[in-house]
């Protein structure tokens, strides 16, 4: 009649603690994908602000691109408070013609392109697994994330 009943909680914590502890592991790895997903859209939204206000060095003139990527891997560098951020982030810009302005002769109207990959280290070990890139024994989640906005260019000095 007063047998101790202690192994029935044991094999109870035995079967029910991993589980909860997934869950609670599985829901802190969605919000630090969640946060990292948020912060590469925000980082190509600005390379791209970046590149498209100092792409034209005269009035109506042509886009550089050389001087776009240089200014965005400035601005990359001090985001990310890094001077090589070639580790965490990639990326690649173009330029693509959209129209010319019927108002202005010759006056043609361009788009910068930004398209970034980001890495995102996964912290804990399962479901670093389940949620990683291939290979996914490196437990690394690559982002992309692109923005485009138009070239500024000033029409007069």
């Amino acid at each position: 009649m007063f047998r101790k009943k202690g192994g029935q909680t044991v094999i109870e914590l035995v079967v029910v603690l991993p589980i909860f502890m997934m869950i609670i592991f599985v829901v802190l790895e969605l919000g630090n994908i969640a946060y990292h997903t948020l912060l590469a859209h925000h980082i190509s939204y600005e390379l791209a602000r970046v590149g498209s206000m100092v792409g034209v060095k005269k009035p109506s003139g042509k886009a550089d691109a050389t001087r776009m990527k240089g200014k965005m891997r400035n601005a990359l560098a001090n985001m990310l408070g890094m001077s090589d951020p070639g580790r965490k982030v990639r990326f690649s810009s173009k330029i693509v013609h959209t129209s010319t302005d019927p108002q202005v002769s010759f006056h043609r109207n361009e788009d910068l392109v930004v398209n970034i990959v980001y890495r995102v280290d996964l912290a804990y070990p399962l479901t670093s697994y389940i949620f990683a890139s291939e290979p996914k024994k490196l437990g690394i989640l690559w982002l992309k994330a692109n923005a485009r906005m138009p070239i500024e260019k000033p029409l007069i000095n």
